[in-house]
C-alpha cells in the first residue's frame, strides 16, 4: 500500500533530474518573489468570499461608481452587511470611496482588477456551460 501512495506523489515529478535551458532561460527573473507572491495571495484571499466576489463583479460591470443603497438593492444585501464588506475591500485597496454629503459611492481601484474579475466570471461561465 505504501508503494501506491509513493507513486501518486512521484507522478508529478520527472523521473530524472533534467535541465532544459531553452525552456527556462526566458523565465529567469520573471517569477514572483516572496513579497510578490504574498501580495498576489492576499489579493486572491480578498476575492475569495462569495459576497465580496458579487460586490466586485457588480462594480466591474458598472460603467460608473455606485452608491451603497443602490448596490444593496441590486445584490439583495442589507446596507449594513454591504458596508461591512465594502470597508474590508477598501482597507485592502480593492475599491475606493467617494463621499458626496451623506452618500458614499464606490468603484474599483483600477482596470487591472476589473479585467481580473470579469475574466474570472467569464471563465466560470464557460466551464459551467
Amino acid at each position: 500500500m505504501a508503494h501506491v501512495f509513493a507513486s501518486a506523489i512521484d507522478g508529478d515529478r520527472c523521473d530524472i533530474d533534467c535541465l532544459h535551458p531553452d525552456a527556462i532561460r526566458p523565465l529567469l527573473g520573471r517569477t514572483l518573489g516572496g513579497d510578490g507572491s504574498r501580495a498576489v495571495a492576499d489579493l486572491f484571499a480578498t476575492l475569495a468570499d462569495p459576497s465580496r466576489a458579487r460586490i466586485l463583479h457588480l462594480l466591474a460591470v458598472s460603467e460608473r461608481e455606485l452608491c451603497v443603497c443602490d448596490m444593496a438593492l441590486v445584490l439583495g444585501m442589507s446596507v449594513s452587511a454591504l458596508s461591512h464588506q465594502l470597508r474590508f475591500l477598501r482597507e485592502r485597496g480593492a475599491v475606493s470611496r467617494n463621499k458626496v454629503g451623506r452618500i458614499a459611492y464606490y468603484r474599483l481601484v483600477d482596470d487591472h482588477l476589473r479585467r481580473l474579475i470579469v475574466d474570472a466570471a467569464v471563465h466560470v461561465a464557460e466551464g459551467v456551460a
